[in-house]
């Protein structure tokens, strides 16, 4: 080191001798970056200090999964897990959730969920730009757009409580009497409850995903739709060699953020809708998971139904970063 530091002190004296500018090190010129830019990094200061707390922190907590916990002992000081004859096996909740009927059964459930508002809710938003794109009246696009936008910004237990009173209501079973010639009842079919999951989240969530569409949207160059209409394209031609290629940096990106979350079904949405009567389809790993640690106080359990579905999901991520890649879009790094 010392030999280094003297060849590199004497590199310095030749180039300042010399006249040649000096070359800075990445540790001088990260140091200037700093210096630089410092407000920005202020600013962003408080929030590495709320991910570093609230996110990255919690994470120790995860060694639960391997460990027999005990209350008094505490997280770190719990023994790691045995098996019934006393020989070390970090793996034991892992083997007992498995094992488990309740686990496959809310497996599957949270799978179905997903994958349903995976392929109808995905494009809704997509679907929904390319509308508003359309739109020539500013007025109409904006009510449009704030109408769709006002159901994201309600509770789930607000809306969760509006939905089971409109299906309660007689004006409603009375319309369902007309059009289909029988009352139906949403929250007492598993069918038709999967059906109330699916278009409920579309129509809480398809407004507000249309934003980062509306903005990549503004990277698309006007002249590509003035040279369209010199060529007599239609709107359909526009939308489909145009408008859609221009999307398709965000939606690659949606794509891959959406199937992080394949294992979350949607825990706000089901917990307030929930009842024993639709638990053959509507009981996901989430409410399982819930039920365990919550209510059940099987927190190394529980932790190990959390990390499985965190696991699962970061495997999911870095598979669909690969194939966009593979394919020619844009990935996520």
């Amino acid at each position: 080191m010392r030999a280094a530091e003297k060849r590199e002190k004497r590199m310095k004296h030749i180039r300042i001798v010399t006249g040649t500018p000096l070359k800075k090190t990445k540790r001088e010129k990260a140091l200037e970056y700093i210096k630089r830019f410092w407000p920005l990094y202020a600013m962003l200061l408080p929030l590495l200090i709320y991910f570093a707390i609230f996110n990255y922190y919690p994470m120790t907590g995860l060694q639960l999964a391997f460990k027999d916990y005990f209350v008094r002992k505490g997280i770190w000081n719990s023994p790691w897990a045995t098996n019934e004859e006393g020989a070390l096996d970090i793996l034991k909740h892992f083997k007992k959730l498995f094992a488990t009927s309740e686990f496959t059964t809310t497996l599957k459930n949270t799978l179905r969920i997903s994958f349903l508002k995976l392929l109808f809710g995905f494009p809704a938003p997509i679907l929904l730009v390319l509308f508003l794109n359309e739109m020539t009246s500013m007025k109409a696009m904006k009510f449009v757009q704030s109408v769709s936008y006002i159901p994201y910004f309600i509770s789930w237990v607000v809306l969760g409580g509006i939905f089971l009173s409109i299906d309660k209501s007689e004006g409603f079973q009375a319309i369902m009497q007309a059009v289909f010639g029988k009352q139906v009842h949403f929250f007492s079919n598993d069918v038709l409850y999967l059906v109330f999951l699916v278009a409920s989240d579309i129509y809480k969530g398809m407004g507000w995903g249309t934003i980062i569409y509306l903005a990549a949207l503004m990277n698309v160059d006007p002249q590509l739709y003035e040279a369209a209409d010199l060529d007599g394209a239609g709107r359909l031609k526009k939308m489909w060699y145009i408008t859609l290629p221009g999307l398709l940096p965000a939606i690659s990106i949606n794509m891959i953020l959406s199937l992080s979350n394949i294992m979350y079904a949607g825990f706000d949405q089901i917990y307030n809708t929930y009842n024993t009567v639709v638990s053959g389809y509507g009981k996901t790993l989430e409410l399982y998971l819930f039920e365990l640690g919550v209510t059940g106080g099987d927190y190394p359990l529980s932790t190990a139904v959390g990390l499985f579905n965190s696991t699962v999901g970061c495997i999911l991520v870095i598979i669909a970063n690969k194939c966009t890649k593979l394919m020619g879009g844009e990935g996520i790094w």
